[in-house]
């Protein structure tokens, strides 16, 4: 089930420069006005949710025991990571939608797609496309 959102209180600061992912930049000693994760990670709390994530069937971006969020506002495409329930489960898949079926894709190749058909006889009870993915939390230690 998702977690309830609470809007946060606390303002960090955020560095006004840019940390380099490969080869040290040299930056600036200084930060920038604070700012809320509330608004980095929720544009409609009204529709928003957090779930926990359980497996690696999406590593290497979004693994076991992280936080997705995820919004129900937003219009589902092809491409856009969602969070569906597949037989009465819950899933986090990349999503691609054509004529005949929509696919559940996974990012670790060790994962199966999912295939459901686009059919009268589909259960959409059992099989539905619940939000858009629209950010992850990872903790590392």
């Amino acid at each position: 089930m998702p977690s309830p959102l609470k809007k946060s209180n606390i303002e960090l600061p955020l560095g006004e420069f840019k940390a380099a992912g490969g080869f040290p930049n040299p930056c600036e000693n200084y930060l920038s006005k604070p700012i809320s994760l509330d608004s980095i990670l929720i544009d409609r709390p009204s529709s928003t949710f957090l779930f926990n994530v359980q497996g690696n069937s999406m590593s290497p971006d979004i693994t076991d025991g992280s936080i997705i969020v995820v919004d129900r506002s937003i219009n589902i495409k092809s491409g856009l990571i969602v969070l569906a329930t597949i037989n009465n489960e819950f899933v986090v898949k990349r999503l691609e939608i054509t004529d005949e079926k929509i696919l559940f894709r996974s990012t670790n190749s060790d994962f199966r797609d999912i295939e459901v058909k686009i059919d009268p006889d589909n259960s959409w009870e059992e099989n539905m496309i619940w939000g858009v993915v629209t950010g992850a939390i990872k903790k590392f230690i």
